[in-house]
């Protein structure tokens, strides 16, 4: 029976012939990718030193394929302050002069930025031969005020994100039992003094790695449970009054521009 090591190892060796790259040419491909010197790489391919998960994510990343079976997308589409998850092909150089009929792209770590607002003058843009636009990304955000849930609605549909709200946790849960989503932000303190960490615990079962919102009003008189949903859960804290600029930042930070 093969180990864990063993078939991962199998899983980059298949992603890179499938991608056509030359077993010649693997190893310098591999340390290219992953910014290692060429015999550490022949290495990692030889079986000889590990691939961690992060690296081999980075590898799928880096053909636009996905390791755990999930749509990917490599390019983000910025038009004014709305945002669209796309994928793009480009041009394997750099444009040397930008014509005004064509899109272009700019490189972002591994992934592309395509800014339909700014006139690309950017030395490293490539010229964009093919664009798929892919579905918005999709929230779920749980706050016993409606008024704060028709805010957060309003800003979700400015910048490119699909939002559904809820008042209840027991609205959250059900709909929780029959869809997924992306992101998260709860309240922390709901009707008749009932906190949300059933919610929060519930989110963790189905995703260790959402990104969970957590607002509070009430900092100074619930700091202890808090601080323990921090440690428990790793959310993230915004005080309420609520912030719009701070949670939409943090929203497109991790739905969006992703590492």
């Amino acid at each position: 029976m093969m180990d864990k090591k063993t078939t991962n190892l199998e899983k980059v060796h298949d992603l890179l012939e499938k991608k056509g790259v030359d077993k010649r040419k693997q190893s310098s491909t591999l340390a290219e990718i992953l910014g290692i010197k060429y015999n550490s790489a022949k290495q990692k391919l030889d079986g000889k030193r590990s691939i961690s998960l992060t690296e081999i994510k980075k590898i799928y990343r880096y053909f636009n394929d996905s390791f755990d079976g999930s749509r990917d997308y490599n390019c983000v589409f910025v038009m004014n302050d709305m945002h669209v998850r796309c994928n793009v092909d480009v041009d394997p150089e750099v444009v040397e002069t930008i014509k005004a009929d064509e899109n272009y792209a700019v490189k972002d770590g591994l992934n592309y930025i395509i800014n339909a607002s700014q006139n690309r003058k950017n030395a490293n843009a490539y010229r964009v031969r093919k664009l798929e636009f892919l579905p918005a990304p999709k929230i779920a955000i749980l706050d016993n005020d409606a008024d704060i849930l028709e805010l957060l609605q309003s800003v979700c549909s400015r910048f490119g994100i699909e939002a559904e709200t809820f008042q209840t946790k027991d609205e959250i849960l059900k709909v929780m039992s029959m869809q997924t989503f992306d992101c998260f932000v709860i309240d922390w303190l709901l009707d008749y003094g009932e906190n949300s960490e059933q919610v929060i615990d519930a989110i963790r079962e189905q995703n260790e790695k959402s990104t969970i919102i957590l607002l509070t009003g009430q900092l100074n008189q619930h700091e202890k449970d808090i601080g323990k949903a921090i440690m428990k859960y790793g959310v993230e804290i915004i005080e309420k009054p609520t912030r719009t600029f701070i949670i939409s930042s943090i929203l497109l930070n991790n739905l969006f521009f992703k590492d």
